[in-house]
Formats: structure tokens, sequence, C-alpha cells
């Protein structure tokens, strides 16, 4: 996994935890 999609997957769990 790079590090690249370790942020976005990072940034998709932010959004679900702001949306939550």
């Amino acid at each position: 996994m790079t590090s690249k999609e370790l942020n976005e997957e990072l940034y998709e769990v932010k959004i679900s935890c702001t949306v939550l």
C-alpha cells in the first residue's frame, strides 16, 4: 500500500467520522 492510498483511506475515515 502506498502512502497516497493510505492518505486517501484516512481522508475517507475522517469524512465518515464527521458525518457521524
